[in-house]
């Protein structure tokens, strides 16, 4: 009883402690970023977000406007279009001889893992998240809802709900001592998830929680959510009575002892699986010529819990944190985004567009200017009211001034330039010129405004940069993922992009299948080094749309592109079928027709053989006869012998002159070999 007591105790000081760190870390920093973050979206949606609702609610009480001409939206806008006009390609290269084959086989199967994920679509929710907020997570991790084996499952975390070691400095999460994941989740799945005695566990300590969602109740900012009631806690029932609670899931790195395997050759250290024993351990040991030894390390814990429950802790079945972070302009633990910089000059923009407005609104209606007693058809007190009325007519007596109209003020020019400066210095800190976005700018030439592109393309080459650092550390994960769990024997169907140079089409592969007659691993994934290579390929549309572009321009300078390969760069419907029309293949009710034919005639080719055969077999009997019959003449009259042999002589001259013929004959009966190639028949 006292040991059960004792766990019960240690798990709830667990879940404390994880509770504690969670708070330690809100309160060290990440508040201020979330405030920031939230600060950085509201600019970037703008609809009024930009504007604080009180200073709003003031000018509308002193009739005064207030506009919001959002900049930064087109501007944060360009940078995405630019980023999706490009996606990842992961390869991977062997350090090791032999290994070239199998280095293929997971490129192969990379490209299976990304295109399954949508990774295109993940990594520009990703890119977005940085960029406007400045941090962007994924997290990539097993999943065994599909297949019992496990897929590698990657998805896009929002990064309010991320919290990043508070003592790390690092772009890499390998150098963070933990990470922290918040979820709010429904009381039910945490049945589901961890078991009925968790659950009920939760249950009991319902009146204890009292932490807000990233309300305004406790500290950090509300989630982004398509709700609008914001006063959730960490324990909450929501109006249709659906339990909600707040979930933490930490992984931190933690000292411990672990056997491992020692080669002694090369050095090299595999630490042993916990699931496997000692005995089995020293079997693979002295198969391999392995030492054990027990090494002190660095491993990765895993952590769930909620403010005092603790959900699951042990030991994480990977090798690094399943959290990856985009940070676009990072610094040593400090991290913006596009965003921070531009909110005091979007907020000059919009102040001096409210001030311009009021300057035209308060002088539109000017007022008159009337000489006392002049006016005929009504007193100056209705020209006060009526004074700006459309088709207004002024009767004044004769012989005095005509009433005249006091002539409005002009917009200052000051405000005319903050405007012109406002958004200058948006696209000057940004790096996004009008040029590229598209706009015309002082250029007269197309080279010209092509430099200027390419020039701010440079000016986003930290974001971009950054971009690739992070789609390298999916590489290497995804290697490790590969390696450590696709073990067992599987099938996949990969689908050639069309983007990829003499693509195949949609084709199968299989890994670590064994082989019945040698016993070896065909395939096999779980062994080697390998290195990860990263490039940048353009989206399949951008880049048929260069290609076929640049074959346009080739075909004006002479060079004879076939016009059935400028089909296949198009983006034509069914070009793939028009091209085999152009290219005078046939098509499917031709070939049937011919294949119909070319049995025919192997038809009638074996009936010729047959018949050739059938006489050729008299023939040789009756051959047979006459030489025995010439035999014994011979034999009975020996004289006779040198008029046998010229009668001989002559038949097989005559044969020889009769063989092209046959062979002529023999030829015009062979199938046509055009058809065969066609019908991929050429080796019958």
């Amino acid at each position: 009883m006292d040991v059960i007591v004792s766990t019960v105790k240690q798990k709830i000081q667990l879940a404390r402690e994880n509770w504690q760190r969670y708070t330690s870390a809100m309160e060290r920093g990440h508040w201020d970023w979330q405030k920031q973050a939230m600060k950085n979206e509201d600019f970037y949606l703008g609809g009024g977000r930009q504007w604080d609702s009180a200073v709003t609610s003031a000018l509308e009480q002193m009739g005064k406007p207030w506009l919001e001409e959002n900049v930064i939206f087109s501007t944060v806008n360009t940078v995405l279009g630019y980023q999706t006009q490009s996606r990842m390609d992961i390869a991977f290269k062997p350090r090791e001889a032999g290994d070239q084959a199998t280095s293929d086989i997971l490129t192969k199967l990379a490209m299976y893992v990304v295109d399954k994920n949508q990774f295109g679509w993940q990594e520009s929710q990703v890119f977005a998240d940085g960029l406007i907020q400045g941090r962007g997570y994924f997290d990539i991790r097993m999943e065994f809802d599909e297949n019992i084996n496990g897929d590698v499952r990657i998805t896009s975390l929002d990064p309010l709900d991320v919290i990043p070691d508070p003592d790390g400095k690092s772009y890499d999460p390998s150098d963070w001592e933990d990470v922290i994941v918040t979820k709010w989740i429904p009381l039910e799945d945490i049945k589901i998830m961890y078991g009925l005695s968790k659950y009920r566990e939760v249950v009991r300590m319902q009146g204890k929680m009292n932490e807000a969602d990233f309300g305004s109740d406790g500290f950090g900012v509300e989630r982004n959510k398509f709700a609008a009631d914001r006063t959730y806690n960490s324990f909450s029932t929501d109006e249709a009575d659906v339990d909600y609670v707040r979930v933490l899931e930490r992984q931190w790195y933690k000292l411990t002892k672990r056997k491992a395997w020692y080669e002694i050759g090369t050095g090299e250290i595999f630490y042993i699986p916990d699931s496997m024993t000692d005995a089995e351990a020293k079997k693979i040991a002295k198969q391999n010529d392995y030492e054990i030894i027990d090494r002190t390390i660095k491993r990765i814990r895993w952590t769930v819990s909620t403010k005092d429950v603790i959900l699951h802790d042990d030991w994480s079945p990977y090798d690094n944190f399943t959290v990856v972070p985009f940070f676009p302009y990072f610094r040593r633990g400090k991290t913006v985004g596009m965003i921070d910089n531009l909110i005091k000059t979007q907020e000059m923009l919009n102040k001096t567009y409210s001030q311009i407005l009021h300057v035209i609104n308060t002088t539109a209606n000017s007022g008159w200017t009337v000489e006392e007693n002049t006016l005929v058809n009504m007193e100056v007190e209705d020209l006060e009211e009526r004074g700006g009325e459309t088709g207004l007519v002024l009767e004044y007596k004769a012989g005095r001034t005509a009433p005249q109209k006091i002539e409005p003020n002009q917009i200052p020019t000051g405000l005319k330039d903050m405007i012109t400066s406002g958004v200058e210095l948006i696209r000057l800190i940004s790096g996004v010129s009008e040029t590229f976005q598209g706009g015309k700018g002082p250029e007269v030439s197309g080279t010209a405004i092509q430099s200027r592109v390419q020039q701010a393309a440079v000016q986003l080459a930290t974001p971009i940069d950054n971009l690739f650092r992070t789609r390298n550390m999916i590489g290497n994960i995804l290697l490790k993922l590969i390696q450590s769990f696709y073990t067992t024997e599987r099938t996949f169907l990969i689908a050639e992009d069309d983007y990829k140079p003499n693509g195949e089409g949609p084709q199968s592969i299989t890994i670590n299948q064994e082989d019945q007659d040698t016993g070896q691993i065909i395939n096999d994934v779980t062994v080697g080094k390998y290195d990860v290579v990263v490039a940048d390929v353009p989206t399949q549309i951008t880049f048929q749309n260069s290609q076929f572009q640049q074959a346009i321009e080739m075909r004006k300078y002479g060079i004879q592109i076939p016009d059935d390969e400028m089909v296949k760069m198009s983006t034509l419907a069914r070009k793939n079928e028009i091209a085999k029309k152009m290219a005078g293949e046939p098509g499917e009710e031709q070939q049937r027709q011919m294949e119909e034919q070319y049995q025919l005639q192997i038809q009638q080719m074996q009936k010729t053989i047959e018949k050739l055969e059938s006489e050729s077999n008299k023939s040789n009997m009756a051959a047979a006869k006459s030489a025995s019959d010439i035999a014994v003449a011979i034999a009975q009259n020996p004289g006779i012998a040198p008029l046998i042999d010229s009668f001989l002589q002559q038949y097989t001259e005559q044969q020889d002159e009769q063989m092209p013929e046959n062979e002529e004959y023999l030829q015009n009966q062979e199938p046509n070999a055009t058809m065969m190639g066609q019908q991929g028949l050429g080796a019958f």
